[in-house]
């Protein structure tokens, strides 16, 4: 313990006292190494989007892939997608009653995507993180033309979870370099970084132990 007694004999009110001070120690530790793991996850989004920058700036990607959830992530798709018009779009977790034009309805140049015969398709199927990964790689399977550079559009306290998950259903087995492009969340919304922290916990929990999310 960081105060141990310095006395054979100790009194309740010493007793008590070093407690206090051995809680206080400890909670603020535990405080700081949470924030700085609250720091990491940001982190780690930053520096893949530097990776994106440097592996895609003389080939683009084959296939995009986004994850829908937050706002601002369908519209720096599409903007990824205007950057490269020979990439194909997969937005994966879409409600049953949505269709592509409800989707990007409001967005810039919307009607140019449309009308534009850019191949976007939509995946029904995924239900949640652990979903968007496994339905993103069975429809990479299925896909006549084979995606050598695939680039991921998420939020950015969600690019560790979903790194861990790809990394964790590809293992070393494929030639498929995954990239990762996370949008700022709106003010850095803290609520949902902490959410997500604890998701970041379960989700690594359960791929250790090779249990399903």
């Amino acid at each position: 313990m960081i105060f141990s007694r310095k006395y054979v004999f100790e009194t309740k009110k010493t007793r008590a006292r070093r407690f206090l001070l051995n809680a206080a120690v400890a909670l603020i530790l535990c405080g700081f190494t949470y924030a700085t793991f609250l720091f990491y996850i940001l982190m780690v989004a930053q520096n893949e989007r530097n990776r994106a920058a440097e592996g895609l700036y003389q080939k683009s990607p084959e296939s995009i892939v986004l994850f829908t959830g937050a706002k601002g992530r369908l519209k720096r798709a599409l903007e990824l997608l205007k950057r490269w018009p020979p990439a194909k779009l997969l937005i994966s977790g879409v409600h049953g009653a949505n269709n592509l034009s409800t989707i990007v309805a409001g967005q810039d140049d919307s009607q140019t995507l449309l009308e534009s015969g850019t191949q976007v398709e939509l995946d029904y199927d995924a239900l949640d993180t652990m979903g968007n990964v496994r339905e993103t790689l069975e429809h990479l399977t299925q896909a006549p033309e084979k995606t050598e550079r695939l680039l991921v559009v998420t939020a950015d306290y969600h690019v560790l979870r979903v790194r861990m998950i790809f990394n964790k259903e590809l293992g070393d087995k494929t030639e498929m370099k995954v990239f990762y492009e996370g949008v700022a969340s709106p003010n850095g919304d803290m609520k949902k970084l902490v959410k997500e922290s604890l998701k970041i916990v379960r989700g690594w929990l359960l791929l250790a132990t090779g249990q399903k999310s």
